[in-house]
């Protein structure tokens, strides 16, 4: 006899008697676990009833699972949709939800009006919803049953499903972590999911990873991070969520910066810091904090700190007003002569073959100021001498200076001449050089 559908409410365990049936739920405190490899997804749906917060964490052995099995709505619920994923499920089951419908008959309407998406019916389904109430309503499958080992738990405010698990731990760890769990929403919901993966996680392996959480205040305080092909999934997340929490952070402490509370400001900033050591771009908005700060040691570490992983960003950031109370040490005068010239440099490389006979002359002419004569020597003979214009011949002129050939200089500066007889600086400049001249 096949396996009949699950279909369940709360935490009782109801598995109709026959498939006709299937629409039918018991209410209980247990949701079902039913125990039967095709796919393989776990996730964890829940509400946080105080602060009529919503989100979703999941994890699959497929791509972009946060593109399509998570769905949120803040003072409102969260569904999960998945194994064959009817996308109709997410958007329709908050829609119901929001108008009155509970999780169950938002469940069964979704599940009478499934519409055999991609040629999958409601055998192919595994779809949880969480209202704001608490309420909760769990449906998996008779296909996705197949899937060793596929399962639910659910209780107030949240609902765990899986399929093609390792076994039942996996939703069992998920659920004991998540109601010990501390912290947010989105900890709590990623701290399950790393749960589930630590117990075993897919018996046929991982690659993506995603957690939504919606909340009343909206962007930029919901979360939507995804992970959607990686070797280690969850832990990816993981860090994704260090660097969004650390953002915050930072956040907070020019808040508390701005309201002249320092003491405070530097907790929170350094709290980020330790989150996320390894963004750029965290290190250089607490650069920018220490000098409001007037904490100019700090600063210099933290540009040090940002600039080593991201020196592109020197030649920019180091000219910024906030800084201009480090211009007095030496240190910062160098930083920014090497900005300059790294900078300078990484236009040259990026210089095309097609670049016109005066963009190489200007960038050339940056490269002799830098002190760079080789190079500026290698730039500009890439331009062929027959298409010379006088600026062109005037930079061979000083490149030549530079490296102390007045012969070549003299001759580089009469070409120039040719090219533009009635330009006086040039021609002045050419009676120098000639007089610089060795008397034959």
């Amino acid at each position: 006899m096949p396996l009949m559908p699950s279909i369940t409410l709360g935490t009782a365990i109801s598995t109709p008697p026959a498939w006709r049936h299937w629409i039918s739920l018991s209410i209980g405190m247990l949701c079902g676990i039913a125990l039967s490899n095709v796919q393989a997804t776990y996730s964890i749906a829940a509400c946080d009833m105080s602060t009529k917060t919503c989100g979703v964490a999941v994890q699959t052995n497929n791509l972009a699972v946060g593109a399509s099995v998570p769905y949120a709505q803040a003072g409102v619920g969260a569904v999960a949709s998945q194994f064959e994923t009817n996308p109709v499920y997410g958007p329709k089951g908050l829609a119901l939800m929001k108008a009155g419908k509970t999780p169950k008959q938002a469940l069964q309407q979704l599940l009478a009006e499934d519409g055999n998406f991609e040629g999958e019916g409601i055998q192919a389904r595994q779809v949880a919803l969480v209202g704001i109430d608490g309420l909760t309503a769990v449906y998996t499958g008779a296909e996705a049953q197949q899937a060793n080992w596929a399962g639910s738990r659910c209780g107030p405010g949240y609902s765990i499903q899986g399929n093609g698990l390792a076994g039942p731990q996996v939703i069992e760890q998920m659920e004991q972590t998540y109601l010990h769990a501390a912290g947010s929403l989105a900890e709590r919901l990623l701290a399950a999911l790393s749960a589930g993966d630590a117990a075993g996680g897919q018996r046929s392996g991982r690659e993506s990873s995603a957690l939504l959480v919606k909340t009343p205040q909206g962007w930029p305080v919901d979360i939507d991070l995804r992970v959607d092909h990686a070797t280690d999934p969850v832990g990816e997340l993981r860090h994704l969520l260090n660097l969004e929490m650390a953002r915050r952070q930072t956040v907070t402490a020019q808040r508390l910066v701005d309201a002249g509370q320092f003491d405070q400001a530097r907790e929170q900033l350094d709290a980020a810091l330790a989150k996320a050591p390894d963004w750029p771009r965290l290190w250089l908005r607490a650069a920018r904090i220490a000098m409001q700060m007037d904490e100019p040691g700090l600063a210099m570490r933290d540009l040090d700190t940002a600039l080593v992983r991201q020196p592109a960003w020197a030649a920019t950031e180091l000219n910024q007003g906030v800084y201009a109370e480090l211009g007095q040490l030496e240190h910062f005068h160098a930083w920014i002569d090497t900005a300059q010239k790294q900078q300078t440099l990484r236009d040259a490389d990026a210089l095309t073959t097609h670049a016109t006979v005066a963009e190489r002359v200007a960038l050339t002419r940056r490269l002799l100021e830098d002190g760079d004569a080789a190079t500026a020597r290698k730039l500009i003979d890439a331009i062929p001498v027959s298409t010379g214009s006088a600026a062109m011949h005037e930079v061979r002129a000083d490149i030549a200076l530079a490296q102390t050939d007045t012969a070549k200089a003299a001759a580089e500066i009469q070409l120039a001449v040719a090219a533009a007889p009635d330009d006086l600086r040039l021609r002045k400049k050419a009676l120098r050089l000639k007089q610089a001249l060795p008397k034959p």
